[in-house]
């Protein structure tokens, strides 16, 4: 592959399994991708982006999930491999729909070929910690622009589901559940994430489901180990506990998880109304691009 390569020159694969929303992201993408192609129904995170990769005919592919939607811009950058390494997995910044987070979840993803049809992720993990994610037994680049919003509010299972997500992941430290007498030794910026899951969103659609799927993948994996934290590979499975709390009263549901996690883990996290959301948004700074492949922090 040479020095230096147009994004679109590259391949697109969109990526999706039962989003709500992934038919009409799809139509979104071909219209601005016309080239893109398609995984859909795939079981199993690993298994769905070696389908990604075996489908893509760049060396170099992009990935972009099935709750995505892609900001053309992306589309006028180039990458230099000078900058970065090539074969590691370069990850974009993504802006999430409910609580207007700017961070690596949802974002899009680049990806070698070879490192993507080679890694050993999720269903198809040799070890614990690659079971939750990605990032701990694949190189990444963990890049500072975001390029796209992830719309993880099109239904309540959706919403609860991305949020308990979270709350695992951002409760545990290669793919182990960070101890309760340890959790204010969290790193900050996870910590800041995991508490506005927890708190933003009463003013969008589902929002509230977000919320209480974010505190409940928090409380279980720290406090109660009544669910194995590993299912957060099965979407399937989470929409099992999605089934288990969808009649109940939502708001009581939130208190509940929020009054435990402030006792039990002193997590600074609040009950928002509507308009309460709308304002931290709108004082939280505004994320700002820099150069395509300058890192998350540097």
């Amino acid at each position: 592959m040479a020095d230096r390569i147009r994004v679109s020159d590259l391949d697109f694969v969109f990526i999706s399994f039962r989003e709500p929303n992934k038919e009409q992201n799809w139509a979104d993408l071909k219209n601005k991708v016309p080239w893109a192609k398609r995984v859909d129904g795939v079981v199993g995170f690993d298994s769905a982006h070696k389908a990604a990769a075996e489908l893509a005919q760049t060396d170099f592919f992009i990935s972009i999930d099935g709750d995505n939607i892609l900001d053309e811009k992306f589309l006028l950058e180039t990458l230099d491999w000078s900058k970065t390494n090539r074969k590691a997995v370069h990850r974009w910044r993504g802006r999430n729909s409910v609580n207007g987070l700017v961070y690596g979840n949802g974002g899009i993803v680049g990806w070698d070929k070879q490192t993507c049809l080679g890694m050993r992720t999720h269903e198809n993990a040799d070890s614990e910690e690659n079971q939750i994610d990605f990032c701990w037994g694949v190189p990444h680049e963990n890049l500072h622009n975001c390029y796209s919003t992830t719309v993880i509010n099109s239904s309540a299972e959706q919403a609860f589901v991305a949020g308990w997500r979270e709350g695992v992941k951002m409760s545990t430290d290669k793919g182990k559940p960070i101890p309760a007498g340890d959790f204010k030794k969290m790193w900050p910026n996870n910590l800041r994430i995991l508490s506005t899951w927890c708190t933003i969103g009463a003013d969008q659609s589902y929002g509230k489901w977000a919320m209480l799927g974010a505190r409940m993948g928090c409380f279980y994996t720290v406090l109660e180990k009544k669910h194995d934290i590993f299912s957060v590979r099965d979407l399937s499975e989470l929409a099992k506990y999605f089934q288990e709390v969808k009649d109940n009263d939502i708001d009581e549901e939130l208190q509940l998880f929020g009054n435990s996690l402030r006792q039990q883990l002193a997590m600074p996290i609040a009950e928002y109304n509507d308009s309460e959301s709308v304002f931290y948004r709108f004082v939280m700074p505004p994320h700002i691009n820099r150069g395509v492949q300058d890192r998350e922090y540097q």
